[in-house]
């Protein structure tokens, strides 16, 4: 090999800018290697493939009774995720792969987020072919999702609309068929995002937000049924609040709530407002006693099925009022029996309605005896011209008032039952709505 110094010094710098040429030429090449490989797109995927991931969700009450269908789909191996409107209020659930008869328990939830209307399942069977969040995109303008018809798979194709982006949120508004729970998926088969439900519209949520929800999720899961009452909703202030009108298949009721017993005012406010005694079963009535009502066991009950057991999830503590008593048309919280109600609270969300008789002074009396009360002059002549159930006074929480509809709580009190008090013909609610001032 030549020594460098004996290169004459004009042609050593020509080799040098060779060199220097041929190192940026080289330099330049693999720039251009690199970009071109992060420009391909290596994510394979199909239509067999994303439907793997893909799940029916079936719901039930406590008595194992099938309430509403749904899906989800898998994101890690035991994980499934879903809208937490879905299963709200539902006992246990099951999956199934998509349109599959094929169910297995779901153990519980890890993470859900009010806001987003997400919740992440942890199921009994593991699967592997979970969709990939990593690889998700939401560029897409046209989207397509799966169904299953006699076990043959199908596609539809559809747009979305113009994508709203916030620090809180990111999704396309819809307005077409796709099922909510199912995801979509771009034409590259990437997922895209999940479909949601709201009151008046639905809409594409950005796959990036259930890895989010991933990230919060516990080591062990949780009853779904505890997440019956999760919500962060702003409800209506009870100064705008003038009274509420129950609507039964037998007719109207109107009642304000007393201001004195503001816990269980709001908590009646919050229940309405979330439409919790909607289809609930009038389930218990005494002629010249009362009408009682607001038992979640009661919305799927079957003829034979005993109900009065389940309230919202939670109990009040008892607030009695001595001039709030037991007259014809009060409205008073029910409770279970000391021997499963030691702390001796109130249901949360079950109810009863005075129909009540009148009383003699006598009957007072033996009353005052028994219990060791003293009736005021106001409550007695209460309960010998109105009438009430003064036997109860001083033991359950009165909270409210009938102030229209005496006339379909008799109705209702004189109607024809069986055991345990109940309706043979069922009086069930219809909704209860809000009277604003």
């Amino acid at each position: 090999m030549q020594d460098l110094r004996s290169i004459n010094p004009i042609r050593l710098k020509q080799i040098y800018k060779l060199l220097l040429c041929l190192m940026v030429a080289s330099l330049m090449a693999c720039n251009t290697n690199s970009r071109k490989e992060k420009a391909i797109d290596t994510f394979k995927g199909s239509y067999q493939d994303n439907v793997k991931g893909i799940v029916s969700l079936r719901t039930f009450d406590h008595y194992t009774r099938r309430l509403k269908d749904g899906y989800g789909f898998y994101v890690a191996p035991n994980l499934v995720v879903t809208n937490l409107s879905f299963v709200q209020g539902a006992y246990k659930a099951k999956a199934s792969p998509m349109d599959l008869e094929d169910f297995s328990s779901v153990q519980g939830y890890v993470a859900y987020d009010v806001d987003l209307d997400l919740v992440l399942l942890k199921v009994t069977r593991r699967n592997l072919n979970y969709l990939s969040l990593k690889d998700a995109t939401f560029k897409a303008d046209s989207v397509y999702q799966l169904y299953r018809n006699n076990r043959k798979l199908y596609f539809n194709e559809d747009a979305l609309g113009t994508g709203i982006v916030s620090d809180t949120i990111t999704y396309k508004p819809y307005d077409g068929e796709f099922k909510p729970g199912n995801p979509v998926f771009a034409k590259s088969h990437r997922l895209a995002g999940m479909v949601q439900e709201t009151d008046d519209s639905k809409r594409v949520l950005e796959a990036k937000w259930i890895n989010q929800l991933i990230e919060q999720k516990s080591s062990s899961p949780e009853s779904i049924y505890e997440l019956r009452n999760k919500s962060n909703k702003v409800y209506i202030s009870h100064t705008k609040v003038k009274g509420f009108r129950i609507i039964t298949n037998m007719g109207n009721i109107e009642l304000a709530l007393s201001d004195q017993t503001p816990v269980y005012r709001d908590n009646f406010i919050k229940l309405v407002s979330d439409h919790f005694y909607d289809s609930l079963l009038v389930h218990r009535v005494i002629k010249d006693f009362l009408v009682q009502t607001g038992a979640a066991d009661s919305k799927y009950a079957k003829k034979d099925d005993v109900v009065g057991w389940q309230g919202p999830g939670y109990t009040l503590k008892m607030n009695i009022v001595p001039e709030l008593f037991h007259k014809r048309g009060m409205i008073a919280a029910s409770k279970l029996p000391e021997d499963r109600n030691r702390h001796n609270r109130s249901d949360g969300s079950q109810f009863y309605i005075v129909a009540g008789r009148r009383f003699s002074d006598a009957e007072l009396d033996d009353l005052e005896a028994e219990k060791g009360i003293k009736y005021t002059t106001a409550q007695r002549k209460s309960y010998t011209t109105v009438g009430g159930a003064p036997y109860l006074d001083g033991d359950y929480t009165v909270f409210g008032w009938v102030t229209k509809g005496m006339d379909v709580v008799d109705k209702m009190a004189g109607v024809k039952t069986y055991a345990i008090d109940r309706p043979v013909n069922e009086i069930r609610i219809k909704t209860i709505e809000i009277i604003r001032k």
